[in-house]
């Protein structure tokens, strides 16, 4: 009599390999780009800190000066916190941690929140104070503002990036909430930064938060910031949270819908314009659940989050509070890897940006449970 089941267990093992290779069918078959190998092979000891759990105080900082913003996007995922009276961050307090984290391990500050960073009227101290302790800067803007601070921009900055979502006037004033005068004045000012840069630094992006009201604007869109010297296009979904389904309806396109809006611009892809699509991101809200399987969370070995009121979280998605700008650092790395311990990776949204990031560290992590064929073919 013939034994079927090995053979059974055999194909159906292949089966699902080749049903999850269909799934995530990534564009870019790089390590770099899907799984974030790029920011690990950068920082070794964070790597080893994590495994001994020895190291875990943040490489960088997502800051929130305030939570006024002067757009409206319609699918916000800071809407609830836009509701509440204006706030912005305690500078003293704020510099003061910035200067001791940097001594601690801190590398980097990434100015994006609650609010538009650039309506933050101390902006130019902060920036020049980060600068002069040597930190890495970027930030997440609207634009429209930019032509206040073109001096420290393109002084202090690392990168600077426009969330522009659409090719026309006429899309941007609708999904932005703002007159049709902004979006050509966001323009002049990406040409005008763009030409007061030295050596192509910061590097300049723009970034296309995908709904069905603007997918088919994302073609104009890359022909028009390619033209003016932007260095990537970053086409991303607009995720169901925030005031999705409360100012605009969930976003319905598929994978399919992406892979089309990926195919009609990649042509513009040279060596000095990039176009970033992760499908991953697409597959897991469409599917609204992570498709990248791991069992900890170490977002907050990697970065925190501050927030204009002086909170301080380890998880972003969650809003997992580690401490707040008066806590003891040592006592903050110390929440940080309970956190990482007790986190609910069940309730994780989709499209989470450390997604791809506590996936690779699994795969590191726990390489002797992986089979020598996936070793092979995991480089």
């Amino acid at each position: 009599m013939i034994d079927n089941r090995k053979k059974f267990t055999t194909e159906r093992v292949k089966e699902k390999k080749l049903e999850n290779r269909k799934l995530l069918n990534y564009k870019d078959d790089t390590l770099n780009s899907i799984l974030g190998f790029g920011k690990l092979i950068y920082h070794p000891e964070k790597v080893m800190g994590v495994k001994q759990k020895t190291n875990a105080f943040p490489l960088t900082a997502t800051l929130s000066l305030g939570n006024y913003c002067n757009h409206a996007c319609l699918w916000c995922s800071t809407y609830y916190w836009q509701q509440e009276s204006s706030k912005t961050i305690d500078f003293r307090k704020i510099t003061k941690w910035i200067k001791k984290s940097s001594l601690k391990g801190l590398k980097s500050i990434i100015y994006v929140g609650n609010g538009e960073p650039l309506a933050y009227k101390r902006f130019p101290e902060i920036t020049e104070f980060v600068y002069k302790n040597k930190l890495d800067q970027g930030i997440f803007t609207n634009g429209y503002l930019m032509n206040r601070y073109f001096d420290e921009l393109s002084e202090y900055f690392t990168f600077v990036r426009i969330s522009l979502d659409a090719g026309s006037s006429r899309i941007h004033s609708k999904l932005h909430a703002v007159p049709e005068s902004h979006f050509p004045k966001i323009i002049e000012n990406l040409k005008k930064l763009i030409k007061k840069r030295n050596n192509k630094t910061p590097t300049i992006g723009v970034q296309f938060a995908t709904h069905q009201q603007n997918i088919h604007e994302i073609k104009k869109s890359v022909e028009l910031v390619k033209d003016i010297g932007v260095d990537y296009f970053s086409i991303k979904p607009v995720f169901d949270r925030g005031s999705v389904n409360k100012k605009i309806l969930k976003n319905n396109l598929t994978k399919s819908d992406f892979d089309k809006a990926f195919d009609s611009v990649s042509n513009h892809i040279d060596k000095d314009f990039k176009i970033f699509y992760k499908p991953q991101q697409i597959i897991s809200e469409s599917n609204s659940q992570n498709m990248l399987v791991y069992n900890k969370c170490y977002a907050g070995f990697f970065g925190v989050n501050v927030y204009e009121d002086g909170s301080i979280t380890g998880c972003g998605p969650h809003h997992k509070v580690v401490g707040n700008l008066d806590t003891p650092l040592k006592e903050l790395e110390e929440n940080i890897m309970r956190l990482s311990e007790k986190l609910n990776l069940k309730k994780c949204p989709s499209g989470c940006r450390w997604h791809p990031l506590n996936f690779q560290l699994h795969k590191i992590l726990n390489s002797d449970s992986f089979s020598r064929e996936e070793h092979i073919n995991l480089f």
